[in-house]
């Protein structure tokens, strides 16, 4: 019996890696062609799927071939690579193809066994039954009744010993009206033996390939759906319920495609012209959707984020070692037989010499780049096609979702090229390829509606010189096996053994003369792009304006040795630091009153080993003729806050018995600064998984929960704080509108007041409280000094004071759930009415639909927390009831209205590296024109159409100035 080997580079990982640990283990890869009887056409139809361990043995196969019209621009590949032809210039704006290499007409297709599978049903595990379908046939089939029959076989010859077994259950079920209908399925199983068990505590392969068909993929699909868009980008599969049975939770069932006329292309003869761009636009509806979704549904759970392993660097290495040793061993013995292969021979030692530590950086994915769930595993026998009578690709949709990952697309697009497009278009055309995908990309990106930041055609390019290891990896262990004819030699044993068979297997994979004629030409253009040199790592372009980045100096005052004794009361096995840089960590309009930088740093452990740290540093803005924000207090009070009332609060729920945390670690350096340098060291959230939500947009409901949940903590904390030690001190009774800030404050908001009102006249319904908004603006700054005095007599919190959406962070679980939500940036914290917290949150960074709509509903959840919480902690003061919260919101309206026309319009705007305070306040013409900008933009416009009235008929613009001209006159 021959074999046909089919190896898949990422998912053998998981393999490899389990037989480097469990070397007794005897695995074969699974990847079978299937034959289904289609029960109305009577016809067979034919599929290959991939399984769990990325090899496959199959019985020997014919071809048959469909023959499309003769095409100028369709002419599949020759399996024998002639000299490629030129490719023309092609014009920035150009999309279509350019002249492929002549080769025969025809597509060669898998086919059908020749071998009858055995029935085989003593293979079928005896925990399977039909009532463990009985759901999903309700779910899936309108007007289900019952199931007539249901059968369970393997979809391979039994005793092969694979390490998952591949079964297709056909189902026949009695509908409502008494007719019958059949429906057929693909089943993965594990085999049960005590290596497989082993395996899967390691990593549940199973768990995350259900994960990316059920809960991952059905939403790529709607996005587009909602768009009115259909893009099918994989089968649908179903989640067994493991409750009937533990053992559900390690399978995976897919809908049998091979009734639908799906199949694989045959991987020897690789894509042609047509079918690679028909692939990458595949590719690239899928690679869109999925960065859309984080848009959408927030971070992808940590398994996706950090891939199969996590952080467990070791199992990676111990893959590359236990794996590509072997490989590049046979490889580099086989060079001498290459044209020029000599000449490649330094080069390639040494960058094998480095190939493990540069995999593992390959990794981890760059948060500053452009970034997407990888397939992980895209090549042409995870690839289906459907094809039409004339041959003609009508559809394509991938399987196989072991091993997705979030990170560059170039993983996937390096790996697709070189492992499954014919050497004709690999090389010659790969540029043409990545603009097209780019084309693709960018068009399906605008047409979800994405609004980060898309990567440049140029950008693009850059990360495949910094992902460039891709591109040798797939050359040297996967193209070997994709091109390699049907042997017995193919298995798992001689993939990882030492034996005689392996190492004649391994040096058929790399005399094979169709790799061979691939490799020769691979090997000079990898070459020629620098991609065997042995170099630092690229550096992308950033979206943030950068400072110059050193090796030490972060500061005039400050550098990076300063942080060793941070990071040695941190850390016990801290040895020394390595190396460090620093760069801006906001870009314009998302921080005002102060500057943040991101500061990392490598440092050596005493073991010998490399961890790395980030910080964020925060330091005063330099005075302006404008504003001078020392006058403010900012500093002093937020490292009070950090010090003194964060660990505080925290301790209180501590001893109650619930962990929570309010915001990211701080620290200070050990060493002196002047008395005029303000500054913060803080734990950078980001490298631990936090995200905020996009400004713009606003917080769904979900978020906002978390929010308003945590902010009730906070104030629930700051009573029992005081309850226990006693008043806070006069610093925290007063936010930014003071009586020393108003002549400050008064002439910058008269700036906006004219612009305003011209601006808001001409919105839909606003001759409805236009008449009111004069007096309101004219009244603004001494309002809120009057608001936010404390007043003893009142109900009164430890405000956050800024809590909007840019100074809320969140980490989710791994359904991509809120798992913990931080509030960042003390420096306005003040004690008073809980009213500018809820007002300055819900109107600034909630989304439209409920900013209105779900108010009554938002201050209902925050008092049930706040109650809660107050009740935990034991304190016996005063906390108002709901109906007496409301009543409190109504008595201080300032910061709702207040809000609306000053904060949310800078929000809502996207800003540029001219969004300064100054630039907004300024009295020049073109800080009137960026104030009408900031004031006329369709998202503001469309929250203050719908919040105006609704402020207004709550009687929030009613409220009577006391004085205008002598703020603060309110005692």
């Amino acid at each position: 019996m021959s074999t046909e080997p089919v190896i898949c580079a990422t998912k053998l990982s998981t393999v490899l890696i389990f037989a480097v640990k469990y070397q007794s283990l005897d695995v074969r890869t699974v990847g079978r062609t299937h034959t289904n009887l289609d029960p109305y056409s009577n016809k067979e139809s034919t599929y290959t799927y991939t399984s769990t361990m990325g090899l496959r043995n199959s019985k020997p196969k014919r071809s048959y071939e469909v023959t499309p019209p003769q095409s100028e621009n369709q002419s599949p590949p020759q399996t024998t690579s002639p000299t490629p032809t030129a490719v023309p210039q092609m014009k920035s704006d150009e999309t279509h193809s350019p002249s492929p290499s002549p080769s025969p007409s025809t597509i060669p297709i898998s086919s059908p066994s020749e071998t009858t599978i055995p029935d085989g049903t003593s293979l079928v595990p005896n925990w399977l039954n039909e009532t463990q379908f009985v759901n999903i046939l309700a779910a899936s089939v309108p007007h289900f009744s019952k199931i007539l029959s249901f059968r369970a076989r393997p979809a391979m010859s039994p005793g092969e010993n694979y390490a998952t077994l591949m079964l297709r259950i056909s189902i026949d079920v009695e509908l409502d009206d008494k007719s019958t209908k059949h429906k057929s399925f693909m089943m993965k199983v594990p085999h049960n033996t005590p290596q497989m068990e082993q395996m899967l505590a390691m990593a549940n392969f199973f768990k995350l390939e259900n994960m990316a068909y059920i809960d991952i993929l059905p939403k790529l699909e709607e996005l587009y759906r909602v768009k009115g868009m259909e893009v099918a980008l994989a089968p649908r599969a179903h989640r067994l319920d493991p409750s009937q049975e533990p053992k559900l939770a390690y399978t995976v069932l897919m809908n049998d495609l091979g009734q639908d006329g799906f199949k694989n292309l045959n991987r020897l003869e690789c894509l042609n012209l047509e079918q690679t761009k028909f692939v990458l636009r595949k590719m690239a509806q899928y690679h869109a959707a999925t960065a859309m979704m984080i848009q959408v549904y927030g971070p992808y759970p940590d398994t996706l984020m950090n891939g199969i392993f996590g952080a467990n660097k070791d199992a990676i290495k111990a893959f590359m070692d236990g794996m590509l040793g072997a490989f590049q061993i046979t490889f580099m013995e086989h060079l001498k037989d290459l044209k020029d292969g000599e000449k490649y021979r330094d080069k390639l030692t040494k960058t094998f010499s480095q190939f493990v530590t540069e995999f593992v950086k390959l990794s981890e994915y760059d948060p500053s780049e452009f970034n997407v769930l990888s397939h992980g595993d895209c090549w042409t026998n995870n690839l289906l096609f459907k094809l039409d009578p004339n041959g003609e690709i009508e559809d394509m949709v991938f399987v196989d979702f072991q091993n997705p990952k979030y990170g560059s697309p170039v993983q996937d697009l390096f790996y697709f090229i070189i492992t499954s497009v014919h050497i004709d278009y690999k090389l010659a055309y790969f540029d043409f390829f990545v603009k097209h995908y780019h084309d693709q990309l960018t068009k399906h990106l605008d047409l979800l509606g994405f609004t980060g930041r898309q990567p440049s055609l140029r950008e693009l390019h850059m990360q495949f010189y910094k992902y460039g290891e891709w591109a040798l990896y797939s050359s040297i262990t996967v193209l070997p096996v994709v091109l390699l004819d049907p042997t017995e030699g193919a298995t798992f044993e001689n993939f990882m053994g030492g034996t005689e068979a392996a190492a004649n297997f391994k040096n058929l994979l790399y005399s094979n003369p169709r790799y061979r004629s691939y490799i020769e030409q691979i090997l000079p253009w990898l070459d020629n792009r620098g991609l065997l040199d042995v170099d630092q790592p690229i550096q992308n372009e950033d979206p943030l304006p950068l400072q110059p980045k050193s090796s030490n100096v972060i500061l005039d005052w400050l550098t990076v040795d300063d942080f060793s004794d941070i990071i040695a009361a941190t850390d016990p096995e801290f040895e020394s630091i390595v190396s460090g840089c620093s760069e801006l960590a906001t870009k314009p309009g998302d921080n005002y009153a102060s500057k943040l930088l991101k500061v990392d740093i490598n440092v050596q452990l005493k073991d010998k080993s490399a961890k790395s740290y980030s910080y964020i540093l925060k330091t005063q803005v330099a005075a302006s003729d404008m504003i001078n924000l020392a006058d403010f207090n900012l500093f002093p009070k937020e490292i009070m806050v950090y010090d003194k009332y964060v660990p505080g609060f925290e301790a209180l729920y501590r001893d109650a018995g619930l962990a929570v945390t309010f915001s990211p670690k701080s620290y200070r350096l050990s060493k002196p600064v002047t008395a005029d340098t303000e500054y913060l060291i803080l734990e950078n959230l980001q490298a631990r998984g936090f995200k905020m939500c996009d400004r713009m947009k606003g917080m769904d409901l979900e978020h906002s929960k978390c929010a308003l949940k945590k902010l009730a903590q906070w104030h629930a904390a700051s009573l029992q704080y005081k309850d226990l030690n006693g008043p806070y001190p006069a610093l925290c009774h007063k936010g930014i509108f003071t009586e020393k800030t108003a002549e400050i404050l008064k002439p910058m908001f008269a700036q906006n007041r004219d612009k305003f009102l011209d601006v808001v006249a001409k919105f839909d319904g606003a001759d409805e409280y236009m008449h009111k908004l004069p007096s309101i603006l004219d009244a603004h700054v001494a309002e809120v000094i009057k608001d936010s005095k404390f007043n003893e007599k009142e109900f009164n919190v430890l405000n956050h004071g800024d809590a909007w959406v840019n100074n809320i962070m969140f980490k989710y679980n791994a359904d991509g759930q809120v798992e913990e939500t931080y509030l960042l940036d003390h420096q306005v914290s003040q004690y008073g009415n809980p009213a500018q917290d809820l007002y300055y949150f819900i109107m600034s960074s909630t989304q439209l639909d409920i900013k209105v709509d779900q108010f009554d509903y938002l201050i209902r959840w925050y008092h049930q927390n706040l109650v809660e919480h107050a009740k935990l902690l034991k304190y016996s003061g005063f906390v108002p009831t709901l109906k007496e919260l409301h009543f409190i919101l109504i008595q201080h309206p300032i910061f709702a209205v207040g809000t609306v026309v000053s904060t949310l319009s800078i929000c809502l705007n996207k800003a540029d590296d001219n969004f300064t305070p100054e630039a907004i306040f300024g009295d020049n013409p073109e800080s009137d024109v960026l104030r009408s900008e900031l004031m006329s933009n369709e998202r503001y416009r469309a929250n203050v159409e719908r919040i105006m009235p609704w402020l207004n008929r709550r009687g929030l613009l009613d409220f009577v100035v006391d004085s205008v001209e002598t703020p603060g006159k309110t005692e």
